[in-house]
């Protein structure tokens, strides 16, 4: 018998996260490396550290688990999966940026569709962003919403060109400068849930290297707070549930500000 509420458990885990990440921060212990994770990025001990509070809970559990670090691991023959992030934004972590997020979803089949349960937490403030699918989504368990900004001139749009190409960058020119305002801090998860709390009003990252473990939890948060998110071209995300698949992704308040800004994804500069 499951000890505890699935949803409680993980509010739990990434408190503690929270507490251990802070602490590691306060010694002044942030770029220390111990590996490289199963994603191919180098893995900082906060990370290692995250990951294994968030699997030592999600353990009595009997899932799969597929996590940024350690892979895929858990009950290999579990029909659950979790995909957890322990710590992503770890760049800003180790900078000293604060704006870094654990994140966990809960996955009852294979497409995102199927993501039934996400949770993040702000590793900074403490706020926990949580979804369950069809009920909504909550920040510090109040209901939140995604803004009614629905012109693209009166919206603030995060716009992660990190690592673009010159051509990439050209494209998204008309993007940039044709909105209100264009930001990006660093932590993709977290960036998606201040569009579900109506902070920023769109996200865009056409990259092409999105991961699954950075997008389910907030994919189903920013979706059960009434955004719009779809490919570049407007069609249905499709990513895998496996640490090599990488995708991109546009995501917006509501349905009338996103055909705006899909449009000026798709126009040259």
């Amino acid at each position: 018998m499951r000890p505890k509420d699935l949803e409680e458990t993980l509010v739990e885990a990434t408190e503690r996260v929270k507490v251990e990440v802070s602490a590691r921060a306060a010694r002044g212990d942030r770029g220390r490396t111990v590996g490289v994770g199963a994603a191919g990025d180098h893995t900082i001990l906060a990370d290692k550290e995250a990951e294994d509070l968030i699997l030592r809970a999600l353990e009595p559990y009997g899932m799969k688990v597929l996590s940024e670090e350690a892979g895929v691991t858990g009950n290999l023959k579990g029909e659950t999966l979790a995909v957890v992030d322990p710590l992503d934004g770890s760049s800003n972590f180790e900078r000293g940026i604060p704006f870094y997020c654990t994140s966990v979803a809960i996955v009852e089949g294979g497409r995102l569709e199927d993501v039934t349960l996400g949770v993040i937490r702000d590793l900074v403030r403490g706020d926990v962003y949580m979804a369950k699918r069809g009920e909504g989504a909550t920040k510090n368990g109040k209901p939140i919403r995604t803004s009614s900004v629905t012109k693209a001139g009166e919206a603030v749009v995060g716009i992660d060109i990190s690592r673009s190409s010159p051509q990439l960058v050209s494209r998204l020119a008309k993007l940039a400068s044709g909105v209100k305002r264009q930001t990006h801090y660093g932590a993709n998860a977290l960036e998606l849930c201040y569009v579900a709390d109506g902070k920023i009003d769109a996200f865009v990252d056409v990259r092409g290297k999105m991961r699954i473990t950075d997008f389910a939890a907030a994919y189903l948060i920013t979706k059960e707070a009434g955004g719009e998110l779809t490919d570049e071209h407007g069609g249905q995300l499709e990513p895998h549930f496996d640490l090599e698949h990488r995708f991109s992704f546009v995501a917006s308040a509501n349905g009338r500000l996103h055909g705006e800004i899909l449009k000026m994804c798709g126009e040259e500069g």
